[in-house]
């Protein structure tokens, strides 16, 4: 098994220079892929716009959607969020501004917020179900997939794909031993869910591969989920929802494949992996998974991957 010109990666890209986007797409079609590599984009200057149409076979320009108003709130909470001294203020904030005069979160309100002050991340799942409806609505295989820190070493659809594959991280990571995943939930879930949820394993939310059906069930169900958070800013805590959704049975039949031994290698929590003759990063079989996520935590591969420019075109 292999792609087919129905095949589909989609990510989405916002307020960075397109030149981070070069080692996913220029690794992505080394390896032969024959589909499409759509990007949601969003929040990018006209040069790096033009940037990212020569490395993506289709971008969805999403500004329009998110009509710049509520500059006043969207002013205060920017020079809030990234004081330690009034973070906790942030949050409550954030949701009164969304709720605005009429007592609860308006959907578009809140979108507007979240897409200003929190970016893409949380709003990405809405705008992937809606492209694999109305733009690839003959898609077969779909790998939806984080962009900056993501390269392949082989064509990602290469081993079969049946149904939904969810990818944990390093098994040394329990979601109540982690700092981030622990606040992430206990942020959305509260503090029972944690306790309820304390050893089981991370699954990554960067990266999910399935059939189209699968996928639209797992879109459907995501962003079912972080509906029901709008008004709160969700920013990385798709994360939460992803493994509490995973964890709960809410999600259609997913196959949770265990770090290294899958098409996706996971590496931000290893502490070390190893090579092939040639290279290529291995699985512990000896096998070479198609997708490196998170490859810039480990400096020799950091400095194979980055793509670096002559001071001149800097």
């Amino acid at each position: 098994m292999s792609s087919t010109e129905r095949s589909v990666v989609l990510g989405a890209y916002s307020n960075l220079p397109a030149r981070h986007l070069e080692p996913f797409a220029r690794s992505l079609r080394a390896t032969g892929f024959r589909g499409s590599l759509a990007v949601v984009a969003g929040r990018l200057a006209p040069e790096e716009r033009t940037a990212l149409d020569a490395l993506a076979d289709d971008v969805v320009d999403v500004d329009s959607e998110y009509a710049r108003d509520l500059a006043l709130a969207r002013g205060l909470l920017a020079r809030m969020r990234p004081r330690r001294v009034v973070r906790r203020a942030y949050a409550p904030l954030f949701a009164a501004a969304a709720r605005g005069l009429t007592g609860r979160a308006a959907p578009a309100r809140w979108g507007r917020l979240e897409y200003h002050l929190e970016g893409l991340q949380a709003l990405r799942y809405g705008h992937y179900l809606r492209y694999l409806r109305e733009r690839a609505p003959v898609a077969d295989l779909v790998m939806i997939s984080d962009l900056r820190d993501v390269v392949f070493q082989r064509d990602p659809f290469a081993d079969p794909v049946d149904g939904l594959e969810l990818y944990l991280e390093d098994g040394s990571v329990r979601i109540g031993h982690d700092f981030f995943n622990t606040r992430w939930i206990a942020n959305l879930y509260g503090s029972d869910e944690v306790e309820a949820l304390r050893d089981r394993p991370v699954s990554c939310s960067g990266t999910v591969v399935g059939t189209r059906d699968a996928m639209l069930a797992y879109l459907e169900a995501m962003t079912s989920e972080i509906a029901r958070h709008a008004g709160l800013p969700l920013g990385c805590h798709d994360q939460a929802i992803h493994n509490v959704l995973f964890h709960r049975g809410r999600l259609p039949e997913p196959r949770a494949v265990a770090n290294a031994t899958g098409r996706i290698l996971t590496m931000g929590m290893m502490s070390g992996y190893r090579t092939g003759a040639d290279g290529s990063v291995l699985n512990d079989d000896g096998s070479v998974p198609a997708v490196l996520h998170q490859w810039d935590r480990h400096g020799a591969l950091a400095r194979r991957f980055t793509v670096r420019r002559p001071r001149s075109e800097l």
